[in-house]
């Protein structure tokens, strides 16, 4: 008995022993934490082990029952699905991943090293990222989504400045600058609590581990879409101005381009820190749906984000560096109404009506513009004029319009390019489909213009479309090179007859000092066939051969077969729309006869009113004068879609658009 005893107390020595030891290992490995957590890097490489570890197959499952073991795994392969979406953006795993984040900074740092890497604390200065992400953090507690925009709005950055750099005397561009960013965290006299260093160093952390970076908390804002790596000297030092301005030195790692209220702000201030960080970005934002990688073979991708915005992404040897390209998914609506009438704009209700008018009238129409001039959400917009018993055809490279969730309860149908389905063949297909209207998103290669013009004259009543041309000529001699060169016809006078058999109207979109209008709608329209050459003058028989064999080759080459005139244009200087040119004979029947019986009258009232300067029946024209006492549409403020439609519904004679 006395030996068991002597036992029993030799092995709780020992355990005490033990004990003590593995104390002091534990108090020795704390303390080597706090050396080895004193950068941030290290904390980020921390937090990488940590991450690995928690996710890895529990080794003590032996000693668990069925159930718990059943637990652990699930949560596990819960938090390993969240560790792989997150980098693509999905929200829900971004938390789920911040979560865990959060639970290793609270159990491992102390506030004062969470406060000196933020650089929050008595002795340390935030770096520009850190500023940036705390005043987003801020603006997002009151306004959600919408922070960026705010911040952007409150400071006024959203307006020219003059252009740094070399550029012509009084040019204006637009960026926000380093002091301008310092000025607005100091004016904003920020003072974090324990709770916003936790939130903010937490998202530093997965930013830098699985996010996009200093710029992963913007990606998530309203905004239109973005640029990364567009901008900043590869090659020569881009310090030239000795220091009289350091906010004028774009390097290739302050690369942000906001595009924000129809303007790409260059955000100065953010810094990636490496072009690895790009490519690293760049990669991440690229990898929704598994498209492939990006290798010097295949050096670009078009591709459809968690978000559905659209990204292009290029890497070297095909781009000078790694560069993306996003546009931004809006479900927001707005009427054409909304986008055309404007405050200061005048008679803009007139091309608002016109363009009603024109999309009942089953006519191929050709939205142009350059990028940024607001073609697809025109597009979108004027989508709302057509009959509601008229089913639509959408066929784009990458989605853009979402027809669909704008009009749910329409028939429309949607088809985008893939990697072994072309444009053209879905071109095809879609003859079978009973379209009433064809939209196609942009038409922008030889074998998607040629179709085109053939399913716009077997395919469907009509089609709508988007291209880059500049003027209406612009756009059908492109049209017409491109059946060329896609080998549908030999000689271009046939093609070009064949486009203009097609097209018939132009809806030019302009831009200007961040301002969108309505350019022009331009009337594209054939030359009669049959022209008689000259007549033969026996009495000048020399100059009667030369003229006829001018006219000849005139025929042959120069001479085009059509002719373009502006229906309706825009006055930049005065900011007002005016009625130019008549419709042809040809083209005001086939508008007046495809009219529903109840708006030709009002279509031929409208038209004399407005190009003839007559009143047919005691018409007034749209503006007539409103019950709360507005006499002009330029006095009128327009700023909401409820504005617009109670407006209208005052000033136009038949509105019935929702």
């Amino acid at each position: 008995m006395a030996d068991v005893m002597i036992a029993a107390a030799m092995l709780c020595g020992s355990v005490g022993f033990c004990a003590a030891g593995y104390i002091r290992a534990l108090a020795g490995k704390d303390i080597a934490a706090q050396e080895e957590y004193a950068t941030f890097e290290d904390a980020l490489e921390a937090l990488k082990l940590y991450m690995v570890e928690r996710t890895r197959e529990d080794g003590t499952a032996a000693a668990v029952s069925d159930e718990e073991l059943k637990r652990r795994k699930k949560q596990k392969a819960m938090e390993k699905a969240a560790i792989k979406m997150a980098p693509n953006g999905v929200r829900d795993a971004k938390l789920a991943v911040k979560g865990m984040i959060r639970t290793w900074v609270l159990e491992t740092l102390s506030e004062e090293k969470m406060r000196q890497f933020l650089g929050v604390d008595e002795e340390s200065e935030p770096t520009h990222n850190i500023m940036f992400e705390i005043l987003l953090y801020r603006y997002q507690k009151e306004y959600g989504l919408d922070a960026f925009s705010v911040w952007m709005d409150e400071n006024g950055f959203a307006g020219p400045k003059p252009a740094v750099g070399i550029s012509r005397e009084g040019a204006v561009a637009y960026y926000v600058t380093k002091a301008e960013l310092e000025n607005s965290y100091y004016a904003a006299s920020v003072e974090l609590s324990k709770e916003e260093v936790v939130d903010i160093l937490v998202t530093k952390l997965y930013s830098d581990y699985l996010g996009w970076g200093p710029f992963d908390t913007l990606g998530e804002m309203n905004i239109n879409g973005y640029n990364i790596g567009v901008s900043g000297a590869l090659i020569r030092d881009t310090h030239l101005d000795n220091g009289k301005n350091p906010d004028s030195v774009s390097e290739a790692t302050n690369s942000l381009w906001v595009y924000y209220r129809s303007n790409y702000i260059h955000l100065q201030f953010i810094e990636f820190g490496s072009l690895a960080e790009i490519s690293r970005i760049t990669q991440l934002l690229i990898r929704w749906g598994n498209p492939g990688p990006l290798t010097r073979k295949c050096g670009y991708k078009i591709n459809t984000m968690h978000d559905q915005s659209r990204i292009l992404a290029i890497r070297p040897d095909a781009g000078e560096t790694w560069g993306v390209f996003v546009r931004k998914l809006s479900l927001e609506f707005r009427s054409p109404e909304e986008l055309i009438v404007k405050k200061g704009y005048e008679n803009a209700a007139v091309a608002a009506k016109l363009i009603e008018y024109l999309m009942m009238a089953r006519i191929t129409i050709a939205v142009t513009g350059r990028q940024g001039s607001g073609k697809t959400t025109l597009m979108k917009a004027i989508m709302g004029y057509l009959p509601p018993d008229w089913n639509l055809r959408v066929l784009e490279a990458a989605p853009e319009l979402y027809l669909r969730e704008t009009y749910p309860n329409r028939e429309i149908y949607s088809v985008q390019e893939t990697a072994t389905l072309s444009m053209e063949e879905l071109q095809d297909a879609f003859k079978k489909s009973d379209a009433t209207v064809t939209v196609i998103g942009e038409v922008a290669t030889d074998p998607v213009s040629a179709r085109m013009i053939q399913l716009a004259m077997t395919g469907s009543l009509m089609t709508v479309f988007s291209h880059h041309a500049n003027t209406g000529k612009d756009l059908v001699l492109t049209l017409r090179n491109s059946l060329v060169n896609a080998g549908g016809f030999s000689n271009m006078q046939t093609a070009e007859r064949q486009v203009t058999d097609v097209l018939k109207l132009n809806i030019h979109l302009g831009f200007e000092e961040g301002l969108r209008f309505v350019k022009r709608i331009t009337e594209i329209y054939q030359f009669e066939e049959g022209v008689p050459y000259p007549e033969y003058d026996p009495k000048d028989p020399q100059r009667s051969t030369y003229n006829l064999k001018k006219e000849y080759y005139y025929r042959q080459t120069d001479r085009v077969s059509f002719d373009c005139r502006d229906i309706l244009s825009f006055d930049s200087e005065r900011r007002a729309y005016v009625a130019k040119e008549h419709f042809s004979d040809y083209l005001y029947r086939r508008i007046y006869e495809a009219l529903p019986g109840a708006d030709r009258k009002e279509f031929a009232q409208f038209i004399a009113y407005y190009w003839d300067h007559v009143s047919i029946d005691g018409y007034e024209g749209l503006n007539v004068k409103a019950a709360d006492g507005y006499d002009n549409e330029a006095d009128r403020l327009v700023y909401s879609r409820q504005d617009a439609e109670e407006f209208l519904n005052r000033v136009l004679a038949d509105y019935r658009f929702l």
